[in-house]
């Protein structure tokens, strides 16, 4: 009797491993750092062979404190992949390399994201950034044959940047081209250019006009790795020097809502006319990154009179 009770004991506990120590002892990330793909919102931690991958929405981290609970699902998806040698970011990110040997889909349960400031370290009524603790929580790991489940199992944190870009063209002056319908002002090495309908803005009618960034009108901002000149965006062919480091595009308008474009037009002398050019809740974005410089309202870009 002593015996079957011994071997009792060690079944229980052998069974009971099931839905936690065996995916602990497979799936170990516990000094692995979230990483994230350069050019989709793909967040993933790597362990020699091992991977675990979360995919999400940009709007999932959201730059506002605050707590998340989303749905695994197909826009929401969490896997783990265990690939035939060690692998890399280019295996997640891009085309893989390595042959994946294993792989365990999540099905069902939520992944709670826990939004936090980062203040400045040198001004603390200034924030620099947001943490995201990612929890998942009551999940399903599927494998052909096996099913392991998780009460709560902790990600790790990522953090999102406050972006700020410099779009202070205060005492720089509206400049246009001859040779196309580019207006544009630069300040050092950034330069903020509208590609528009020139008939918003030279078309002598006292009132509003007003158009949305598209095809026909487009915005974008630029840095570039060293100072501009007046010619440098007037030339048929740009200059070799400097070149361009940054490209932040303006997202296509919708009407009544978003990336509009705003001319106001009054009459100055007998002769000539003042339009002031603003941009409409407008959002600028490169790659998953995005920036409005004014998010509720007007961006005055600047004027022209002829």
């Amino acid at each position: 009797m002593k015996h079957f009770w011994t071997a009792l004991i060690s079944l229980l506990i052998l069974t009971s491993c099931d839905d936690g120590d065996i995916i602990e002892d497979t799936f170990n990330f516990t000094n692995a750092t979230v990483q994230k793909c350069s050019s989709t919102n793909v967040l993933y931690k790597i362990n020699d062979k091992e991977a675990l991958v979360f995919s999400t929405p940009e709007s999932s981290f959201p730059n506002e404190e605050g707590t998340q609970n989303l749905t695994v699902n197909s826009s929401n998806s969490v896997v783990y992949k265990k690939f035939s040698a060690a692998t890399n970011a280019s295996n997640i990110c891009d085309t893989p390399t390595l042959t994946v040997t294993e792989e365990w889909n999540v099905t069902g349960g939520t992944i709670e994201i826990i939004t936090t400031k980062i203040p400045d370290t040198n001004d603390p009524n200034k924030t620099v950034g947001y943490n995201h603790k990612i929890t998942f929580k009551n999940i399903t790991f599927n494998a052909p044959g096996k099913e392991i489940v998780y009460d709560s199992y902790e990600f790790g944190s990522y953090r999102t940047d406050v972006v700020d870009l410099k779009f202070d063209y205060t005492a720089a002056v509206m400049q246009d081209c001859a040779g196309n319908n580019l207006i544009f002002k630069y300040n050092n090495n950034n330069a903020l250019l509208l590609d528009i309908d020139p008939t918003l803005y030279q078309h002598q009618t006292v009132g509003t006009k007003t158009a949305l960034i598209g095809a026909v009108n487009k915005v974008t901002y630029r840095v570039y790795n060293g100072n501009l000149n007046s010619s440098y965006f007037c030339q048929a062919i740009p200059p070799s020097s400097p070149t361009l480091t940054e490209e932040w595009v303006a997202q296509d308008g919708v009407t009544g809502v978003s990336g509009i474009i705003v001319v106001e037009t009054e009459q100055q002398t007998t002769t000539t006319y003042r339009h002031v050019i603003k941009l409409r809740k407008t959002t600028f974005k490169k790659g998953v990154l995005t920036y409005s410089p004014a998010p509720e309202g007007d961006y005055t870009f600047g004027e022209i009179i002829n």
